[in-house]
């Protein structure tokens, strides 16, 4: 799907920010838009876009949650654009919103009798991507390789995905769920050395942050001690939210599993940007909890 009047060689998107993309992390925004600058990605927000509801929403009113995501989705379908969120729970959310409904015509038909009360029409149309998928499929490997001009050589990097741009792994079929590679093919481009460890598929436990902090940062620090047992420079991942644990509470994660050490975490598009030739500062480095004191 996509809109003629953006007929000028770029491929273009309607933004889903997601919640996460707001008050401290609203920097992320300013970086994305510089980043896929230089790979000619112009990013368009969505008017009037409403919060995923997280899958708590749900748990009251299936109808509610699959209602003001339809809302969403038809937002980016009027724009004549694919969808994009940066967020990994709004994108699994989304994604399961939308084959909730075309698997159900009665429930994809009360949904619209919902958002024709607001002149707003789900057509079942939208397509549905995220950050890792924009860059290894749309963009191509081939593409971004020649936008590197700071190849990041001999930096030892471990990927995390998180959990939910990989399950269920059957919406989408774009790449295993128990064993994907797109984070690992973009990492190659940019010149890393992609180490592997034994927790790299395991959840860090965002969600677990408010029912029990305690069991999220042992999950945090699990994974960071797997990671750091293989002596990377840093770890690497395609999830806000992930990043929110495994970055700004990793102090604490560390110690709750009885570690001592402080490893570099970079979302994604900052280690993109990085080697695209964008300096530490463009990409606000400063801002994170643990300092990133590794050669760029």
């Amino acid at each position: 799907m996509a809109d003629k009047q953006y007929d000028d060689g770029n491929l273009h998107y309607a933004f889903y920010s997601g919640c996460c993309f707001q008050g401290a992390d609203a920097r992320f925004f300013e970086i994305l838009e510089q980043v896929f600058d230089k790979v000619d990605i112009k990013i368009h927000i969505i008017d009037d876009a409403v919060c995923c509801g997280a899958g708590v929403i749900e748990e009251r009113s299936e109808l509610t949650s699959l209602a003001i995501n339809a809302r969403n989705m038809a937002g980016a379908e009027k724009m004549g654009l694919p969808f994009y969120t940066p967020c990994s729970t709004c994108f699994n959310v989304i994604s399961n919103v939308q084959k909730r409904l075309r698997e159900d015509n009665k429930l994809f038909e009360q949904v619209n009798e919902i958002l024709a009360e607001d002149d707003m029409e789900y057509k079942g149309e939208c397509k549905i991507t995220h950050t890792l998928w924009m860059l290894a499929q749309d963009v191509g490997l081939e593409k971004l390789k020649e936008r590197v001009t700071n190849p990041l050589n001999g930096l030892r990097v471990a990927s995390y995905y998180g959990c939910h741009t990989r399950n269920p792994g059957d919406i989408h079929n774009y790449e295993s769920s128990d064993n994907p590679t797109s984070l690992e093919d973009i990492l190659e481009v940019l010149g890393v050395e992609i180490v592997d460890y034994d927790t790299r598929n395991d959840c860090c436990g965002y969600h677990l942050v408010w029912p029990n902090n305690k069991l999220s940062l042992k999950m945090t620090g699990d994974v960071l001690k797997g990671a750091q047992k293989k002596d990377v420079d840093l770890m690497v991942t395609s999830c806000p939210l992930c990043f929110k644990n495994l970055d700004g509470l990793q102090n604490k994660a560390v110690a709750a599993t009885g570690g001592d050490f402080q490893l570099p975490v970079l979302f994604l598009p900052e280690l993109v940007g990085l080697a695209c030739g964008m300096s530490p500062k463009e990409m606000k480095l400063e801002w994170h909890g643990v300092p990133v004191n590794v050669r760029l």
